[in-house]
């Protein structure tokens, strides 16, 4: 594990992995995870890329400070972190991002633009977690759980008595077999207790309040019009764009992480973004089907 100090002094670390003349692919994890959650993809991405894997600051082994819990502030630490490794130069830098990671480059590229990112890979995050008001977003799109100012508070006081409680809840709505259970699937009583031990682990190395605060930031922003802008808007974007979406998602119906395919492309003279649908894993499906996941992006990225 490597270490550096963003511009307020927070200690992020990240792993580094590959040789290090391939070109970089960052991996940016979701809520209360760690750079931990690639570990049955790095061996394999790490072949063709310089794997950057970092762990959000209040997460993994990262500082746990007391402030910073925005999308915004960890959209700074990336762009501390590029900075560290002297990551400049335009369309250089490849990118998957899971979960609360896609609102990271989103609110990166309102900062920053996107000049940097040849490729990003986009994994199930809706443009938008609450219902909106005017109905223009709602069931259908937006988050199954946490989609209003009272989910989130109901969230944040059970974080304060029980954090495990939210914690196992979050596992049980983020891997496929657990939320969405298919006819015929099979998995071991030890694997479920593995899979839960694992990422129960991970979610313990943060504080719970701060998860809650960075919870409550999160869900209230609105990216829909942000992604047709920056990813469409602009003449000069040259990102080409895979959002990877699942029926099998405790945490979003596929339609509304495809939606950001039509956000990205609204506006552009060259469409750059495109989606799938899977059925092999839920949120998580990165951990769940390692070698699907894989030749994925791995058929995109090169």
């Amino acid at each position: 594990m490597e270490f550096f100090k963003a511009n307020d002094g927070c200690q992020i670390a990240y792993q580094d992995a590959g040789d290090k003349s391939q070109p970089f692919l960052v991996l940016l994890h979701g809520f209360t995870g760690s750079s931990e959650v690639f570990q049955r993809n790095i061996p394999t991405l790490s072949k063709h890329f310089r794997i950057i894997a970092p762990d959000l600051r209040g997460h993994g082994a990262s500082d746990k400070p007391t402030h910073g819990f925005h999308v915004f502030r960890l959209a700074m630490d990336l762009h501390n972190l590029l900075d560290h490794l002297n990551i400049s130069q335009p369309h250089t830098v490849r990118c998957i991002a899971g979960s609360l990671g896609c609102s990271i480059l989103w609110s990166y590229t309102e900062l920053f633009g996107n000049q940097v990112f040849s490729h990003m890979i986009w994994v199930d995050q809706a443009p938008m977690q609450n219902y909106a008001s005017d109905g223009s977003w709602g069931s259908a799109e937006g988050n199954r759980g946490m989609n209003s100012v009272a989910a989130v508070a109901n969230l944040k006081a059970t974080l304060k008595y029980d954090p495990d409680s939210v914690y196992k809840g979050t596992i049980a709505g983020c891997l496929g077999y657990r939320s969405h259970p298919v006819e015929g699937e099979s998995i071991s009583d030890q694997v479920r207790d593995a899979d839960e031990e694992f990422f129960l682990a991970i979610a313990r190395q943060g504080n719970a309040e701060w998860y809650g605060n960075l919870m409550a930031d999160h869900t209230a922003l609105d990216w829909r019009q942000s992604i047709v802008e920056n990813f469409g808007g602009r003449a000069e974007n040259k990102t080409d764009v895979l959002v990877v979406a699942t029926n099998r998602s405790g945490c979003f119906p596929a339609s509304g992480p495809m939606a950001a395919v039509s956000f990205a492309n609204l506006k552009a003279k060259t469409p750059r973004a495109q989606g799938t649908v899977i059925e092999w894993g839920g949120h998580w499906c990165y951990w769940e089907d390692p070698e699907k996941f894989n030749r994925l992006v791995l058929d995109f990225l090169l």
